[in-house]
């Protein structure tokens, strides 16, 4: 086994990357570990995969994250990456990403992709000699990337356009270029980007009634995520609209859960869902607000039975 030291990216973080919260957006982090995936299959034998004269290319099809530790303006970070396994057309990726001073882990990227024909995503065999190189950069999952809140066996999606009018509507739009990968794709952090873009529409009310219910009101509050898992269900193009919906799956411990799904807003398409397991946070203590129980009991009529991915 590869012992997970071949480093995908080396970077920092810009102050423009980082949100109100003060650290790095998650749109950033989705950016940096498709960068990542792009190194990896360049190591691998496959280079310039994202370049738009690519004969091949991959899509991501699932993305599991966790963050572990806060990244702030002008940290130096990179990224290590292997092979947790493949098959015929698919491989799944661990990447793991790094304070390069202190080593500390920010977060873990457990990512399912298709090896594809760009534009219509078409799955293909890997190439002749494939399978030997990712074998030699086979590593085992290790704990910090395992999933604590978010499943990650096989899912069949519930979204649909009726069902996603009883959510809240958190941001809508066309894809751009901003948003757009080289083969006019919405990138993978184009439906995160999106759902941090609404967020705030959707979970203040509950930012509300966590902090003003909590044992000591903070002065300054915030959120941050801890968990996602990320399902791409198919990819609107440059120009299409897109909305996305969410609602309150649950309260869990501390824990809010939370459902996104990406749609068109006139054909009903499902692009995309999302499962985030987020904690609202004193800004100030940098910590998590515990939910008190009077809190809990006024979110209980604002979750959704049965919101799932």
């Amino acid at each position: 086994m590869d012992d997970l030291t071949t480093e995908v990216w080396r970077g920092g973080v810009n102050t423009w990357e980082c949100d109100e919260m003060g650290h790095m957006n998650t749109r950033f982090y989705v950016a940096r570990a498709v960068e990542g995936l792009a190194a990896l299959l360049a190591q691998l034998g496959l280079p310039g995969m994202t370049s738009p004269r690519a004969a091949s290319t991959f899509s991501v099809e699932e993305m599991h994250i966790r963050f572990h530790r806060e990244a702030h303006a002008s940290a130096s970070l990179r990224m290590t990456g292997g092979v947790l396994s493949q098959d015929a057309t698919g491989l799944e990726a661990l990447l793991i990403l790094e304070d390069l001073n202190t080593l500390e882990c920010k977060a873990t990227f457990r990512t399912r992709l298709r090896h594809v024909v760009p534009g219509s995503q078409t799955p293909v065999p890997w190439p002749a000699g494939f399978a030997e190189r990712a074998s030699a950069r086979k590593v085992d999952l290790p704990d910090i990337a395992q999933p604590r809140s978010t499943g990650t066996g096989p899912v069949e999606s519930t979204a649909t356009l009726e069902r996603a009018q009883g959510l809240k509507r958190m941001a809508m739009g066309v894809v751009g270029p901003d948003r757009a990968d080289a083969f006019g794709l919405m990138g993978a952090w184009g439906f995160i980007g999106a759902v941090s873009d609404g967020i705030r529409s959707l979970t203040g009310p509950f930012r509300d009634i966590i902090s003003q219910n909590a044992d000591e009101v903070p002065q300054r509050v915030g959120g941050a995520v801890l968990e996602f898992r990320i399902l791409h269900l198919d990819w609107p193009r440059l120009g299409d609209a897109y909305e996305v919906r969410g609602g309150l799956a649950g309260i869990e411990g501390q824990v809010q859960k939370l459902v996104f799904w990406m749609l068109d807003p006139i054909t009903g398409r499902v692009y995309g869902t999302m499962h985030s397991i987020a904690v609202n946070f004193d800004l100030d203590k940098r910590k998590v607000i515990r939910v008190s129980d009077r809190a809990r009991a006024l979110l209980e009529p604002l979750t959704t039975p049965g919101l799932d991915l």
